[in-house]
């Protein structure tokens, strides 16, 4: 009678493992995409914050209920999944530091795709130039700005520092000093025009807690504007810079 029951429930134990063989049994993902995020004016790429900053909202299309994925966007602005399902999407754009849109039918094919996005950003870092003076230990940052649209103003501006290229408002040394940072209306104006040229700089020697040995530090300049009924407003930022720090 044992063996017999033992039978029975190793039967029973085969049976659970085949049947969950079978409902597990799905193709895997069989497409990747990679692309940018260019400026629509200038046809540069739109650099995010690798934490907290822009990414995209994907929905599959042909299901009853839609479930939202999310694709991360680099900090240069530059996007990669190598892990999607080839099928028909519906991509939404917010929270971002550039003007919200939605791709209603946007296709992705089995194998490679590539697909650069244009976008309007809210704010354009215009001419950034950031130099190093070894003699006088400061970093010093000149840039103009520009709005990407007639509701859009000024809320700070500040000099990013860090030890590595995921420098940004939330991956920096946090140096709160009121030569590179900038609020308005206060420290600076909220209205924005290419014309004004703004300077912010960062004393290398004043800050020995995080400027430690002779070494590459990275380096940006970081505009957050104010735009009505747009959601969460990200960080527009300059292009990375690194530079040599010698103590």
């Amino acid at each position: 009678m044992k063996k017999i029951l033992y039978l029975f429930v190793l039967s029973c134990f085969i049976s659970l493992i085949t049947v969950s063989c079978e409902i597990d049994n799905y193709d895997g993902p069989n497409a990747t995409i990679t692309g940018k995020f260019l400026d629509s004016a200038t046809g540069e790429v739109v650099g995010t914050d690798i934490t907290n900053g822009n990414s995209i909202g994907v929905y599959e299309l042909g299901w009853p209920t839609e479930a939202k994925q999310t694709w991360n966007i680099d900090n240069s602005g530059e996007y990669t999944n190598k892990l999607v399902f080839a099928a028909n999407y519906r991509i939404e754009f917010k929270d971002c530091n550039f003007y919200p849109f939605i791709v209603n039918d946007f296709v992705v094919k089995k194998g490679a795709n590539k697909y650069d996005f244009t976008v309007t950003p809210y704010l354009r870092v215009i001419n950034p130039v950031i130099t190093y003076d070894a003699t006088t230990k400061i970093v010093k940052a000149t840039f103009s700005l520009q709005a990407g649209g007639n509701d859009v103003n000024l809320k700070e501006i500040r000099l990013f520092a860090f030890t590595d290229k995921w420098v940004g408002n939330y991956v920096q040394f946090a140096i709160t000093a009121n030569t590179c940072f900038k609020k308005a209306p206060g420290d600076v104006s909220t209205t924005i025009t290419p014309a004004t040229q703004y300077v912010l700089t960062m004393d290398v020697a004043a800050n020995p807690t995080f400027f430690k040995s002779t070494r590459d530090y990275y380096f940006r300049i970081g505009a957050l504007a104010t735009v009505p009924n747009v959601g969460t407003v990200r960080h527009n930022y300059s292009p990375l810079v690194t530079l040599n720090i010698v103590k």
